[in-house]
């Protein structure tokens, strides 16, 4: 016998003082009371047959069920575990898939998720009261939680909600996760995004096949040729076993809406551009709609469509036909030039243009908007210039998914001279950390660098170039609408309001440098910080969390539940509480014995 609460020396001083307590009252006798009677007559006769013996019985047997209630009481508060009654106790520590695809809905209606939280309530039910047990899960919400009771687990278990990432994983990294003897670890999940575990971990599986629709990719672009143009651009994927009819519907601002159906079959995927010169600037919202949809969180995505506006811009330069003829039919742009010599910082905010392009310019301060500098000379707030320039430099092959080199090919690109500049913590967006030649930065205000000049090179003369230009516009100055998968987002600055598309607040938390808040759902958030203002849209665009069948128990039978897991275990009987209730029936007996005077 074992005990959880206390110790063997503590349970045996709590016996020994509960016995001799209870001796002690029984020995304790009350002084005889004093009775005058007119006669000893009658009880001389009763004294003499009186069997004296007998008194003493029931004293004795008085003491005893005295004895047996207290001990009972005494060794329940120990909550004593028998080997034999509650099974062998033993570490058992399970990880729960906290993945997004843990959401997927079964045939009998309820999630994976809430098959997964019955197998783990059942598993740790399964234990011995002397057990002890961790609750951990794939997503980073509980890390070393340590072992615990039953009943915390079971409240960590209850605390637990599957992700809204795509990102998950075992954590390999905990030592109580480690290869034990001593220790059970069970991974409980759909085998999705968490495939693969250790081989001492034990698997159980709630996967089951399910139909799903999902969009895996939704996003709003500027046209490169029309500057005040926008196109979409849609993907959905059928991840069912069937074809399907999806019904898909795109609402915007002031009930603007447009709905159309497609039929897919199964694995396929449907990709196409969106018109969306009908809707007006804000949010846009794409909905899906599928027979036997299992998964609801990839039914539904949005973005922001900015609005169109002409940007003051001042391009400072000695002369430079390129910039200045291909600035000035941007219709966004309204253009004015000066020379270097003409530069000044506007004494009013009012004044200040909305974008700087200065050609192989910087002042001694930095701007107070955004810029785009080309081939800038060495100043301190610019990343520094390390050597002596590099020449016949080749941009055949170089790739960038930055937004300013969207629909820009370098592939033709010579340079015949260009600055060493050290990136530092800068994003280098074309070239490499040893030859940049395209960095960018948002600290906070965006910035763009070219290190070389545009005349020591034939970009200029590349259908590329305007595009280029036009990119630069619609990035430095366009209104931030930020991309980013669901789950924590962080927003670099201390001080930070977060709304909801309701005008709600959300509860944000600062970390570091960097304020932080966590979406329960898809949707678009208003972020105003001291720098800026800018719209996050959070979506679970993910072709992985979308394919809920691709999971490495397929084929499996999985329809069984928790049967022995433990070899062993007959339930997890807790004890201490059968010896409270045979106290309280020995309490009852020595009430019934008394009122029928066979006890004193």
């Amino acid at each position: 016998m074992s005990f959880q609460t206390l110790g063997l020396l503590q349970v045996l001083l709590l016996v020994a003082t509960t016995a001799g307590a209870i001796a002690f009252l029984y020995w304790l006798k009350p002084p005889p009371q004093r009775v005058i009677v007119p006669s000893t007559f009658i009880w001389a006769r009763v004294l003499k047959e009186r069997k004296r013996r007998s008194d003493f019985w029931r004293w004795l047997v008085s003491l005893l069920l005295a004895l047996a209630v207290g001990l009972l009481i005494a060794l329940s508060i120990g909550k004593p575990a028998v080997e034999a009654l509650s099974g062998r106790a033993r570490r058992i520590a399970i990880v729960l898939d906290t993945s997004p695809t843990m959401a997927t809905v079964t045939s009998t209606g309820q999630t994976r998720w809430e098959v997964a939280v019955q197998k783990t309530q059942e598993l740790l039910n399964e234990g011995s009261v002397a057990s002890q047990y961790l609750v951990t899960d794939t997503g980073g919400q509980f890390p070393g939680t340590g072992f615990t009771s039953r009943a915390r687990a079971l409240e960590l278990v209850d605390e637990l909600r599957p992700a809204l990432r795509d990102r998950a994983r075992f954590p390999e990294e905990d030592p109580s996760l480690a290869d034990d003897a001593q220790t059970d670890v069970y991974l409980i999940g759909d085998g999705v995004l968490i495939r693969d575990a250790p081989s001492h971990v034990t698997p159980i599986s709630v996967f089951e096949p399910a139909d799903n629709v999902g969009i895996t990719a939704f996003d709003l672009r500027p046209v490169p040729a029309e500057a005040t143009r926008y196109e979409g651009f849609l993907e959905i994927s059928n991840h069912g076993s069937e074809s399907t009819r999806v019904v898909i519907q795109i609402d915007g601002t002031a009930g603007a809406s447009d709905q159309r159906a497609v039929t897919l079959g199964p694995g396929e995927v449907l990709g196409e551009n969106l018109n969306v010169d009908n809707f007006l600037s804000g949010p846009i919202r794409v909905l899906i709609d599928a027979p036997g949809d299992a998964l609801a969180l990839d039914n539904v995505a949005y973005t922001y469509l900015a609005a169109p506006r002409r940007v003051r811009t001042v391009l400072v330069t000695s002369g430079n036909a390129y910039l200045e003829t291909l600035l000035e039919l941007d219709p966004r742009v309204a253009l004015e030039t000066i020379a270097p010599s003409a530069y000044a910082v506007p004494e009013s905010a009012d004044d200040l243009p909305e974008l700087y392009v200065m050609d192989r310019f910087a002042p001694p301060d930095k701007p107070l908007v955004p810029a785009l500098w080309i081939r800038p000379p060495s100043v301190a707030w610019l990343p520094a210039l390390t050597g002596e320039d590099m020449t016949e430099l080749s941009l055949a092959g170089v790739r960038s998914e930055h937004p300013l080199l969207q629909h820009v090919s370098l592939e033709d690109v010579v340079i015949e001279s260009a600055a060493i500049v050290s990136p530092g913590d800068h994003e280098v967006a074309a070239g490499t950390l040893e030859q940049p030649v395209l960095l960018v930065g948002e600290t906070p205000l965006r910035w763009a660098e070219l290190t070389f000049d545009l005349g020591d090179s034939n970009f200029p003369l590349q259908a590329g170039f305007p595009i280029f230009l036009a990119n630069a516009v619609a990035w430095l100055t366009g209104t931030d609408v930020v991309p980013t998968p669901l789950g924590t987002i962080t927003v670099p600055a201390t001080i930070a309001a977060v709304t909801d598309m309701r005008g709600d607040d959300v509860p944000t938390r600062t970390v570091g440098s960097l304020t932080a808040f966590t979406p329960d759902a898809p949707g678009l958030f208003s972020v105003r910080t001291t720098s800026g203002d800018l719209v996050i849209s959070a979506n679970l665009l993910s072709p992985d969390v979308s394919a809920v069948n691709a999971s490495a128990f397929a084929g499996e039978d999985s329809a069984g539940g928790i049967v022995d897991y433990l070899s062993g275990s007959v339930g997890g009987g807790e004890l201490w509480l059968v010896l409270v209730l045979v106290a309280l029936v020995l309490v009852l007996a020595e009430w019934w014995t008394y009122h029928r005077r066979m006890t004193v």
